[in-house]
């Protein structure tokens, strides 16, 4: 989501914060980081940018031997994004073709089936696309708007696999105001499997996201959730951001599993990278309220701090006390 740097700073931050890692990046949370070994071939232009890529990524994740290739795993890419213009004002657009294909000798099968894997068997194609616009609304004021789609078809596990996701947002800020104040609304929805008896597997995969770009908490991921959110974002001085979300979590489909994890991080052994509990036939999730705060120490220091807390609704409390 990120191969291509806009000109428009408000942009990028939105691209950062609710683009980028989506469905390919780093690990991020863990002890040991996920890296990619591969080749990239970018045409760069003043209106357009277009990249091809081709990459394995490495074991990580909790796994203590970080770094070694997962030789199984291979991912094809091709974006093309067209920048800011005189006749695209103010947004950037990206159309995005991803190929995954997963034939690790993993004993692991992250869906409702509850069927067991010799060997992981995934074989996905996700094409999509991403428009992010700032729009000055005045000398003191700007919008921001996100929309993002990906549609998924492909084999999972011997099955035929469609899948789709998408996402709204839009935001507003107070550009001169103290504090500069940000406040953002958003709607993310992907599609669950309601029939884990049937030949098709429906559940939204996510393929190798930095999950906690979009749970700070990592209690969730955007695999069968629905997600409908309010954000504020305050920055009292240079040095200093602050960050408030609530998060109102659904499952899209009860027939499904309450999914988390940042996929795959195991070259061998029992653990797919992304794992699944029963919904206990409810989709109501829970509520997330939560906040951040940055710090920049110096040019090379800063310091943050998370706190969070889930309401947790039928779908938690059915299995926790």
């Amino acid at each position: 989501g990120a191969e291509s740097a806009s000109g428009d700073s408000k942009i990028e931050t939105v691209k950062r914060q609710r683009v980028d890692s989506r469905l390919i990046g780093e690990f991020e949370w863990s002890l040991y980081q996920r890296t990619f070994d591969g080749a990239r071939l970018d045409v760069d232009r003043s209106r357009w940018h277009a990249t091809a890529s081709w990459f394995q990524p490495t074991q990580g994740g909790f796994e203590e031997q970080a770094g070694l290739p997962l030789q199984h795993l291979h991912l094809a890419a091709a974006t093309v994004s067209l920048r800011p213009s005189a006749s695209f004002r103010h947004t950037d657009w990206q159309g995005f073709v991803y190929r995954y294909d997963d034939d690790r000798p993993v004993r692991a099968r992250p869906d409702n089936t509850l069927l067991p894997a010799t060997a992981v068997d995934v074989h996905i194609t996700s094409v999509g696309t991403t428009l992010v616009g700032a729009y000055p609304t005045s000398k003191t004021g700007q919008i921001d708007v996100l929309g993002w789609f990906v549609m998924q078809r492909g084999q999972w596990y011997g099955q035929s696999h469609a899948a789709n996701a998408a996402a709204a947002e839009l935001g507003y800020q107070r550009t001169l105001a103290a504090w500069k104040p940000w406040f953002r609304a958003g709607w993310f929805r992907s599609s669950g499997d309601s029939d884990p008896a049937d030949a098709r597997h429906t559940t939204f995969f996510q393929m190798l996201p930095t999950t906690r770009r979009y749970s700070l908490s990592t209690v969730y991921n955007l695999m069968n959730l629905t997600d409908v959110f309010g954000q504020a974002l305050l920055r009292p001085s240079t040095r200093v951001n602050l960050r408030l979300d609530v998060h109102r979590l659904a499952l899209t489909d009860a027939a499904d599993l309450w999914y988390a994890g940042s996929g795959a991080s195991q070259r061998t052994g029992t653990v797919f990278g992304f794992s699944g509990r029963r919904s206990n036939g409810s989709t109501q999730l829970g509520t997330m309220v939560e906040g951040a705060a940055d710090y920049t120490v110096t040019r090379h220091l800063s310091v943050n701090g998370y706190l969070g807390r889930m309401k947790g609704g039928a779908v938690v409390s059915g299995t926790f006390a």
